[in-house]
């Protein structure tokens, strides 16, 4: 289940749920980095940059779910410092944390392993996994989305039991 998680946690980290946060109005002034967020100013968070900041991940546009491991040599940023907690927060946290979290980690659990029991995935022919650019996911999509894949029944249904 861990490495399940790992491809879970990797899977959003390169295309986040939503791109950018809700709006976020500050309660007092702030100075980060040079500049000053004053009280009432709204922003939202980039969450794709978040999670695609080459000063904090190793090849980014790169799909590797090792990295969540504290053992692999990957977990740390290129420069070989922890990694800002905020780098990855693809639901946020605390008061602002998204409501659906809980339900997609418990749901994902329960239906991948079924799907992957009993279809098989492939790309058309002609496309590459390894190279693939997966489209954009979010409401910032000026085209719906298109992904060739191909769905086969395994001749075997495998039911999942507890």
């Amino acid at each position: 289940m861990e490495f399940y998680s790992n491809c879970f946690n990797e899977s959003l980290r390169i295309q986040p749920p939503v791109y950018f946060s809700s709006s976020v109005s500050m309660m007092e002034d702030v100075t980060v980095n040079g500049y000053t967020i004053q009280k009432g100013d709204s922003f939202s968070i980039d969450m794709y940059r978040l999670g695609n900041n080459p000063e904090e991940w190793h090849e980014p546009s790169r799909f590797y779910p090792e990295r969540f491991e504290r053992t692999d040599k990957y977990f740390k940023t290129p420069a070989g410092k922890n990694r800002n907690p905020y780098s990855f927060s693809p639901f946020l946290g605390g008061q602002r944390v998204c409501i659906g979290k809980t339900l997609v980690e418990s749901i994902s659990k329960l239906t991948l392993p079924t799907l992957w029991s009993n279809f098989d995935f492939e790309f058309e022919k002609g496309i590459d996994a390894a190279t693939y650019k997966m489209p954009c996911n979010n409401l910032l999509c000026t085209k719906e989305p298109e992904v060739n894949v191909i769905i086969t029944k395994k001749a075997q249904f495998i039911p999942i039991h507890n």
